[in-house]
């Protein structure tokens, strides 16, 4: 996945970017120089690289992130000090076509101007996340004056646009994917809470989505303190002013946002969400196959107990064995319901171990573990063959 997506910034459709931009720039009367770019380009994907590679082969080399972070550094090469945010915001607004992957350019060009304020950075990325997102670029404004950010991005709360509004909640995520950590909110997490606060019921699932990101992010550094936001949102007081609709996605934001916490077995968590006790639940894991091909599945299945009116979360942890021999787990969802049937129940499911770019898998003893509501209830291991 990883490897295609990289392909967004490829070299060719760079230049498509760089061609626009040099358009707009001979509007303004402004010299954009080509080969001065192409130049930077090469050079900052040279000085990456610690092996000799042919000129053709150094943009290929490149992971996403640093092909963004590389154009940007060129553009910012070439473009004059002052009219050079204006140029390429105007590109972004002609040009139709940039928006997605290389809109981000833009944005990450702005965000490391050295010439703009916090206040034309921002006002900038404000226009420029209209066409993707801006997301990682903010994150240089936040690092200078976190708190000048934030009272800014409170002013968008109300935006007419959902990707400004979402920006304020992904853009101050402290744990965001590729992002740089925001070490500031990560310790202060009070700092952001009223802007989550303020989305929490936005109309858009997006946004939405974005705010039980952040509150995720969250757990990871302060659990009890998400926890604490999930039972006063959930209150009775909290949602006595929404209509059913509302308070349905409001309790699918927190699931959302206290996933990890769910993984990690946190009682507190599962009983606020309905998940009682299984402490007199016993289950049997049986597996097909003790021996997995490199490639094939793992298929196994759980026979639950009779259980009347029970509400079960069922994971499966898989512990991978790593390069030095040591075992990691993975934990995946499985099942989400509530019983209501007096009967004992089978079930299936197959795990991949089919090659994917974000995981490496190599060969020996391997474990599975059954959670039902964050209680180990049964295991069993098995042989990863190559």
């Amino acid at each position: 996945m990883a490897e295609l997506l990289k392909q967004q910034l490829s070299w060719h459709k760079i230049i498509e970017l760089s061609n626009s931009i040099a358009l707009q720039a001979k509007v303004a009367d402004i010299e954009f120089n080509h080969k001065k770019f192409e130049q930077q380009l090469l050079l900052f994907a040279a000085e990456q690289l610690t092996f000799d590679c042919e000129q053709s082969a150094l943009w290929e080399s490149l992971t996403l992130m640093q092909r963004l972070k590389f154009a940007a550094r060129a553009l910012q090469q070439v473009m004059p000090e002052t009219a050079g945010a204006d140029v390429v915001l105007r590109t972004l607004q002609q040009d139709t076509s940039l928006s997605g992957w290389l809109s981000l350019i833009c944005c990450e060009y702005v965000g490391i101007h050295q010439h703009l304020s916090i206040e034309q950075g921002l006002s900038y990325l404000q226009q420029m996340t209209e066409y993707f997102s801006a997301e990682f670029a903010i994150r240089h404004f936040i690092l200078r004056e976190p708190q000048q950010v934030v009272d800014i991005l409170s002013t968008w709360l109300t935006h007419k646009n959902h990707h400004v509004r979402r920006l304020v909640s992904e853009g101050t995520r402290p744990r965001l994917p590729w992002g740089v950590r925001l070490a500031v909110f990560i310790s202060q997490p009070e700092m952001v809470l009223p802007l989550l606060a303020a989305l929490r019921d936005d109309p858009q699932e997006y946004v939405r989505r974005s705010v039980a990101n952040h509150l995720n992010d969250i757990a990871k550094d302060h659990p009890q303190r998400v926890i604490e936001i999930a039972r006063d949102w959930l209150s009775s007081h909290a949602l006595q002013t929404l209509s059913q609709h509302q308070q349905v996605q409001r309790t699918r934001l927190l699931r959302h946002a206290c996933r990890t916490l769910f993984k990690q077995g946190n009682s507190e968590v599962l009983s606020l969400f309905g998940y009682g006790s299984v402490d007199d639940v016993n289950c049997e894991l049986i597996l097909h196959n003790a021996e997995v091909t490199w490639g094939g599945e793992l298929a196994f299945e759980l026979i639950l107990p009779d259980a009347c009116n029970r509400q079960y979360m069922i994971d499966y942890v898989i512990f991978h064995q790593k390069a030095n021999g040591t075992l990691t787990p993975k934990v995946f969802k499985w099942l989400d319901r509530k019983r209501t049937c007096d009967q004992s129940q089978v079930l299936l499911k197959k795990h991949s171990f089919k090659a994917i770019s974000t995981r490496r898998y190599y060969p020996g003893l391997h474990r599975i573990e059954i959670m039902i509501n964050g209680i180990k209830k049964a295991e069993a291991t098995f042989e990863l063959r190559a």
